[in-house]
């Protein structure tokens, strides 16, 4: 066998069934596969699928296929879809002596929703008709599908009983296996689990269709919606022992950790990602089926996403219903959490009577206020999906979100939970170059604003210093939460990065208390003011000279004596005891101490003695005393002090 062909072989696929019931679909697997699928009492007694059933298919070629066969009873069309996700390929089952049903055109609306790209028609049950009944039921499969994106897929006439068409139809799944795209091996592992059992001796096993990744023993995995973590025990690909199992085949995998992990159908089993959530809530864009009726606003449907349903209201962002055959924003609410990933596609059902509406795409679970922000929002990323115009799409999308954000930003991870992901740290820097946003560079990642952000930002950073120097002439700096006060909206790495831009550009100069407007703070220039200041009121003892004294002495302005003071305070040099009065740290220490001892000889102190005992003024003795009352060290009684842990 060649190289190419080898690697083509090589690739794994998941190959669902689907059409209504009893036009044979297990019959044939069985035949194809050599497995009977219906695994059930009730279902072999009954004669039909109630369940999912699994088989491996080997094609001519050596190319393996995992088959998942669904039930067509309208009753179970839950089941189909369940099963119906994450397969690569269909193979559409319609009888010849019934022709095209309810269910056919349901199952392959779904197959539609769900972006299965091709698939196979088998026109079963052959040897019951005659040459022109076949015919007749032929040319009614073709016009049916002319009306949908499947037509021109092969329709293979073929019969499970006596095996006529078999070599026709694998030949035609040959063919259609080769035209799809293989799953993605790269990134976390993710597996839907459609099925979880315990064996004994050997623990919980679950099994599910992999989406995208490998699968190995060892592999740490976490359970969401739950967080739960588990370890692979063992990996099984069709019930035989693998090393490896690779996105699209299906697995099975025996788990420890998950006895009490609410592990389940519906859940999955997984490699942490960034670009997933697990939310009540997610923008999609949704689209009815021409056939359906009309959705409401606010109304309540049964969401199939993975192989889980879920009970959800929709919204629409621009409008109040949505029509047959029509397409818009939303935003659908769930009653539980969902684990998704952008992109990921779902099926939406009526509640009563049951019946498929529509289905959509995740878009986005990143928040955008305002219906229109956010509906323009969605719209531009649906532009940028797809087979879609991608680059300008998601470039509308960035300028749209950027201008939602506001002063908050955005950065190239903040997009991940959005079908922009891959394209966002491209489109953000084109922006940058269009001049149409900015970037400022943190030290974890880039953030982005509008054109103008940054000129704002140091705008109002300059304007707060000001107004700090003119309030606060004592103490003209501000600390960095100060500064990110001025600016609530903005991240405070964004205001820290900004605050360097200042320094670097002499708009701003920093202290040991912060960062104030240039000129402000004390430079080693002027720093004999601060210490000829120290000198005056460490020299006056316990009868500092007043400001307007430390003025007169000094020839500083107001301001300029306010400022140093407030940096000597700052310091531990000076405290402020009143509030035109500062008095050295030591000559506070000393008073302390002797009020101390004059209250360990006396019950209590009087002011005229305290005064004495420090040989200063009234004013002075009277303001430390005050000073004292405020540390909680005495409390005044009459026109006495006395210590206040002598209070009973």
């Amino acid at each position: 066998m060649t190289g190419p062909a080898h690697d083509v072989t090589a690739r794994p696929l998941t190959l669902g069934t689907a059409g209504h019931i009893d036009h044979g679909k297990t019959a044939l697997v069985t035949l194809l596969t050599g497995t009977n699928t219906d695994r059930l009492r009730e279902e072999r007694e009954r004669g039909i699928s109630i369940e999912l059933g699994y088989a491996q298919l080997v094609l001519p070629s050596g190319r393996r296929l995992s088959v998942v066969d669904v039930p067509g009873h309208e009753r179970f069309v839950r089941t189909m879809v369940a099963g119906a996700t994450g397969v690569d390929l269909f193979l559409l089952v319609v009888a010849a002596d019934d022709g095209v049903m309810p269910q056919t055109a349901e199952h392959l609306a779904i197959l539609d929703l769900l972006d299965v790209p091709t698939g196979v028609v088998a026109l079963t049950k052959t040897d019951l008709v005659d040459d022109e009944l076949l015919a007749m039921a032929h040319d009614e499969v073709v016009t049916f599908l002319e009306g949908t994106r499947f037509a021109g897929v092969a329709v293979v006439p073929v019969s499970a009983r006596d095996g006529r068409g078999v070599p026709d139809l694998l030949g035609a799944l040959e063919e259609a296996a080769a035209r799809v795209a293989a799953r993605s091996l790269a990134g976390g592992a993710r597996l839907a689990v459609d099925r979880v059992f315990a064996l004994k001796g050997i623990g919980t096993v679950a099994t599910g269709t992999l989406w995208r990744g490998e699968l190995r023993a060892g592999d740490a995995l976490r359970v969401e919606p739950g967080g739960a973590d588990v370890v692979v025990r063992s990996v099984e690909v069709h019930e035989s022992a693998a090393q490896t199992a690779r996105a699209g085949e299906r697995v099975g995998v025996n788990l420890r950790g998950a006895e009490r992990s609410g592990l389940a159908r519906g859940r999955w089993l997984v490699s942490p990602s960034p670009a997933a959530a697990v939310t009540t809530w997610f923008d999609a864009w949704i689209r009815l089926l021409p056939s359906a009726r009309a959705l409401r606003a606010g109304e309540r449907v049964r969401l199939h996403h993975g192989t889980a349903q879920h009970v959800a209201r929709v919204q629409f962002l621009d409008r109040r219903d949505l029509g047959p055959g029509e397409e818009a924003p939303g935003v659908l609410r769930l009653d539980a959490e969902v684990y998704v990933e952008p992109a990921d596609l779902f099926v939406l059902r009526a509640v009563s009577p049951v019946e498929t509406l529509g289905g959509g795409t995740v878009l986005s679970m990143l928040p955008v206020h305002g219906r229109q922000a956010r509906a323009a929002f969605l719209r531009a990323l649906r532009g940028g999906t797809s087979e879609r115009a991608a680059g300008p799409g998601v470039a509308e999308a960035v300028a749209l979100l950027l201008a939602a954000r506001g002063d908050r930003g955005l950065t190239a991870v903040e997009l991940l939970p959005t079908v922009a992901a891959s394209q966002a740290a491209a489109a953000l820097g084109e922006a940058v170059e269009r001049g149409e946003a900015e970037e400022i560079v943190l030290e974890d990642a880039p953030r982005y604003f509008r054109r103008g952000a940054r000129e704002r930002f140091a705008t109002a950073l300059a304007g707060a210093l000001e107004r700090r120097a003119t309030e606060r002439p004592d103490r003209p700096a501000l600390t960095t939460a100060e500064l990110a006060a001025a600016l609530p909206d903005v991240p405070v790495a964004v205001v820290e990065a900004v605050v360097g831009e200042m320094l670097a550009a002499g708009a701003a100069v920093r202290s040991p208390e912060g960062v104030a407007r240039a000129g402000e703070t004390v430079d080693e220039a002027r720093e004999q003011g601060a210490r000829r200041i120290a000198e005056l009121i460490a020299a006056g003892g316990f009868a500092p000279p007043t400001l307007a004294a430390l003025i007169e002495q000094t020839e500083l302005s107001r301001r300029e004596a306010l400022t140093f003071l407030g940096l000597l305070v700052r310091r531990g040099q000076l405290v402020r005891v009143k509030d035109d009065l500062w008095f050295a740290r030591a000559a506070v220490d000393e008073a302390r101490e002797r009020l101390l001892a004059m209250l360990a000889r006396l019950p209590q102190l009087s002011l005229a003695g305290y005064r004495d005992t420090l040989g200063t003024g009234r004013r002075n003795a009277q303001a430390l005393l005050e000073y004292f009352d405020g540390e909680g060290l005495t409390r005044r009684v009459g026109d006495a002090r006395v210590l206040r842990s002598r209070r009973r």
